[in-house]
């Protein structure tokens, strides 16, 4: 069944973040009730904010690798991957709570990507750190603390991402260069899993972090192909955002009523050559016509 999708024209992606240049940007979450834009670096270990501007940026250096974020429905701070723990974060004072442990056996495994769906369970991947060898999972953790594992196993795990109607998950196997969908059922359960998009295609790079609109529409970032692109649920390419960087990582929306759309990058692997703007690693925003989904928190 096709959709009837907005077009959203032409994009100009400007620079929002201009004091850090994140080795590795990832996990870009808004929070609507401080009107804050959050995102980590993974590998220097930072949590970074600013404004829906890029004002008042500011950074927590938290001495371990922290893979993702996600905001808690009843208290503040976050509930995130670290290194290879799923762990409360608090900003005010600084604390990391371990709650449960992941791939305790795969000592080159960390956390990766992670994000909550609309009942307020806790997604998160793990990767093997080297980008080797298929040990990655997917973990749904629920608000009652039920640790289960689902999707696997992956050399690199990104999303996921949830449709608005929340029966859809999207998972991406980055190394595979595919992004999956699978039915998800009121109790958390996958079914069905079936390719939504291939990245096979020339010039395309790897898929990377993703996000959805309020149409349905699924928005990918391209590792190594300087462009985020817009999908409908169909999986059409229906829009591309051209970047001024090679190593988009994800994306989410936020700013005046969840139109400006967030887009972390990185830096890692790229010599001065690569990285002759000096702007790898940093965050962008493109002011769009279609709105997002406001991040959903975790209930526990």
């Amino acid at each position: 069944m096709r959709h009837s999708v907005t077009r959203t024209g032409e994009h100009t992606a400007r620079l929002i973040s201009a004091a850090s240049r994140a080795s590795l940007g990832e996990s870009p979450t808004w929070d609507e009730r401080s009107q804050t834009l959050y995102w980590v670096d993974i590998e220097q270990g930072v949590l970074h904010q600013c404004r829906a501007d890029g004002s008042y940026e500011s950074a927590v250096r938290l001495g371990r690798r922290i893979g993702c974020i996600a905001l808690r429905r009843d208290a503040p701070g976050f509930i995130a991957g670290v290194e290879r723990t799923i762990a409360y974060l608090s900003l005010d004072p600084l604390e990391i709570r371990p709650i449960t442990p992941l791939d305790a056996d795969v000592p080159g495994n960390r956390c990766n990507d992670g994000k909550c769906d609309g009942a307020g369970r806790f997604w998160v991947g793990t990767c093997d750190h080297a980008m080797k060898s298929p040990t990655g999972w997917f973990y749904r953790l629920t608000g009652s603390g039920e640790l289960t594992r689902t999707v696997g196993p992956l050399i690199c795990t990104n999303g996921p991402a949830f449709s608005p109607d929340g029966r859809t998950m999207y998972s991406v196997d980055s190394y595979g260069r595919v992004v999956h969908c699978h039915a998800l059922a009121p109790s958390g359960e996958l079914s069905n899993q079936r390719i939504f998009r291939s990245f096979a295609e020339e010039g395309w790079g790897y898929p990377d972090g993703l996000t959805c609109d309020v149409e349905g529409c699924v928005w990918v970032a391209h590792w190594g192909a300087a462009r985020v692109s817009r999908f409908s649920p169909d999986g059409e390419l229906l829009d591309v955002i051209g970047l001024p960087v090679t190593q988009p990582t994800s994306c989410t929306f936020g700013g005046p009523e969840l139109r400006r759309l967030f887009i972390t990058t990185a830096s890692t692997g790229l010599d001065g050559d690569a990285n002759a703007n000096g702007l790898a690693g940093a965050v962008f925003a493109v002011d769009l016509n279609i709105s997002g989904v406001p991040a959903a928190r975790f209930a526990g």
